[in-house]
């Protein structure tokens, strides 16, 4: 024997929606009309004038590279990268209301024609290279070193948030950093060694040495996706308020590493200035 339907069902089946009029309340939040991309990028509420407009390496990177094609996008500073549709930062709000992350942005600059591909042939290689080894090295000064935590996670970074939460969160980042580093090091145990991270980063720095010789960008004529991220990770390297070996190697006289620097110091002058 079937069993009859809910009455609320058949009452529901019975009505013709198109009988009478419905009423539609218009939204209390709707999204702000915007005639222009928009970029949103880390910077903290209390840093002072600077060329560099940010400290953070993906922040940097992304905007470098939006430079280097010429991308018009207005820049939105952001304390808080948990306002973001994805909580991280860099993203880039479209007119559309199409949000896209870091890789989204390069992915919409391919699809536009204005990022074309590297003449770099092992470009992939390179870039892997740079994420696993300059960018960790980064996040350490930053989150693990304690002068560098003092000055660049404590005050760059939580500068902009109540005493207390700045506490929490800077646990949590570092609790968070510390781990993801030992996971990247695995053949190392569980220690997380400073001294590690730095030669992993010091081998990175000499086949970026090698690699560019004595060309102007790594990608080839024009600057690219490498150049834009090894130009972040040296800038943030070089503008950190400390003493770190790899600063120090970098800035030192006579230093092996004067291309990088030089590099570094030409898209600080021809994009940022």
């Amino acid at each position: 024997m079937a069993t009859p339907e809910a009455p609320l069902r058949e009452i529901l089946k019975a009505i013709s929606f198109t009988q009478f009029p419905l009423r539609i309340n218009r939204s209390f939040f709707t999204p702000e009309t915007i005639d222009s991309p928009q970029l949103y990028i880390h910077r903290p509420l209390t840093q002072k004038s600077s060329a560099s407009p940010s400290c953070d390496v993906k922040s940097m990177s992304t905007l470098a590279l939006l430079r280097f094609v010429g991308f018009k996008a207005d820049i939105k500073y952001s304390s808080e990268p948990e306002a973001s549709p994805n909580n991280q930062l860099p993203y880039l709000l479209l007119p559309d209301s199409l949000a896209l992350d870091a890789r989204g942005i390069e992915s919409h600059l391919r699809e536009q024609g204005v990022l074309g591909e590297s003449e770099l042939a092992d470009e992939m290689v390179y870039l892997t290279m740079v994420e696993n080894n300059l960018i960790p090295v980064t996040e350490y000064l930053a989150w693990i070193d304690p002068e560098g935590f003092d000055s660049i996670g404590w005050q760059k970074y939580l500068g902009s948030y109540p005493m207390i939460v700045r506490y929490f969160l800077g646990w949590q980042k570092r609790l968070h950093t510390s781990r993801k580093l030992q996971t990247g090091l695995p053949e190392y145990g569980s220690a997380l060694d400073g001294d590690v991270i730095y030669e992993n980063a010091f081998r990175a720095l000499d086949s970026l040495v090698v690699l560019l010789g004595e060309r102007k960008y790594f990608s080839g004529i024009k600057p690219g996706v490498l150049d834009a991220l090894v130009f972040a990770c040296l800038n943030v390297i070089v503008e950190a308020p400390l003493k770190s070996p790899i600063r120090s190697a970098m800035t030192r006289e006579g230093s092996k590493y004067k291309t990088l620097l030089d590099f570094t110091m030409r898209i600080l002058e021809e994009y940022f200035q």
